[in-house]
């Protein structure tokens, strides 16, 4: 989920920018919100047969869950075909992407913000610091050219 979330993040964002390049900012709230829930949505579809698969096996044999004869995910995958078709491989994809869309796209442009706004404070920050040393060169220069 993680590695197709973060590429298509990163996709989209790029695609967004090519798009609207007036709007391509690292700080513009709304290219971070659209990115992150094309990702959120994108990475919970593509995903989801995975997390099937991963529930089956977890819950094998519990409340009357249907038990494998092996933990398999490619044996597992082709019991749940030939037993309910492919389809249920995507079962409880409309809820997993409800909820994926809006998680990621509030949790990109949130991560986003506060980078954007750390990096500004930090950045003045780190800019006195620079200031700060290079006086101190040129005082420790000056100094040490009195001395000769």
């Amino acid at each position: 989920f993680t590695g197709v979330h973060f590429a298509a993040y990163e996709a989209a964002k790029k695609i967004l920018s090519e798009l609207y390049p007036d709007q391509a900012g690292d700080d513009h709230l709304l290219t971070h919100v659209a990115a992150g829930g094309t990702a959120g949505a994108l990475a919970s579809g593509i995903t989801t047969p995975f997390d099937v698969v991963k529930t089956r096996l977890q819950c094998q044999g519990v409340c009357g869950a249907t038990k494998y004869s092996t933990s398999s995910v490619t044996q597992v995958v082709k019991e749940i075909v030939r037993r309910e078709g492919s389809a249920a491989l995507f079962k409880g994809l409309k809820p997993r992407v409800l909820f994926h869309t809006p998680a990621a796209a509030i949790s990109w442009s949130t991560y986003e913000a506060v980078v954007s706004r750390t990096w500004e404070a930090n950045y003045e920050r780190l800019y006195c610091l620079k200031l700060q040393y290079f006086a101190y060169i040129v005082l420790a220069l000056y100094f040490e050219s009195k001395k000769l």
